[in-house]
């Protein structure tokens, strides 16, 4: 199975090096292949857990491979940039949710498509329609348009700035440069 996917990025953890490196490793894969990157946003948690804001974007790729592949993918390269799941909703080095994947419906218990929370999240819906205006929820045969006001002024969203894929594919990891 083949297809394009809509990846959400985020991270207030050391979040510019953390996304741009965890978004490099994602476009040098030979499985995938950047159709398009979204700005970086500025965001508020959506948590109660006491947090620094997140920088977020979207990516979309042609991906070369199964849903759950992207998954186990994903999973691998935010756990070789320090993501732990010890706190729900806490702060995060990297954090990579597949939101959409084509016109994909999908529920296992470890792998939902599209991303449950797409529809209620101001910071993952505004980057994907920066990318596609016209994006379909698939499961909910509306406009991802529409839930924008259905989200209260509580998420907030501001653009940090435009990242172009030349600088993600020059980035030098100077962390892991180190180790």
């Amino acid at each position: 199975m083949a297809g394009v996917a809509f990846i959400g990025a985020g991270s207030n953890i050391d979040p510019l090096e953390n996304l741009l490196s965890g978004l490099k490793r994602i476009i040098e894969n030979e499985r995938a292949a950047l159709v398009a990157l979204s700005s970086f946003y500025r965001t508020s948690p959506v948590s109660d857990v006491a947090q620094d804001d997140y920088l977020n974007c979207a990516l979309k790729i042609a991906w070369r491979g199964t849903p759950r592949e992207l998954l186990t993918f994903l999973q691998a390269l935010e756990a070789a940039h320090g993501r732990t799941r010890t706190v729900k909703l806490g702060p995060r080095t990297l954090d990579l949710d597949i939101l959409l994947f084509g016109d994909t419906v999908m529920d296992e218990p470890d792998l939902i498509i599209p991303h449950p929370g797409l529809h209620e999240r101001r910071f993952a819906i505004v980057p994907c329609l920066e990318m596609e205006q016209g994006l379909i929820h698939p499961r909910l045969g509306r406009p991802l348009s529409e839930f924008l006001d259905r989200i209260g002024p509580e998420q907030k969203i501001e653009l940090f700035r435009r990242v172009s894929p030349g600088e993600i594919a020059s980035f030098q990891d100077k962390k892991r440069e180190k180790q």
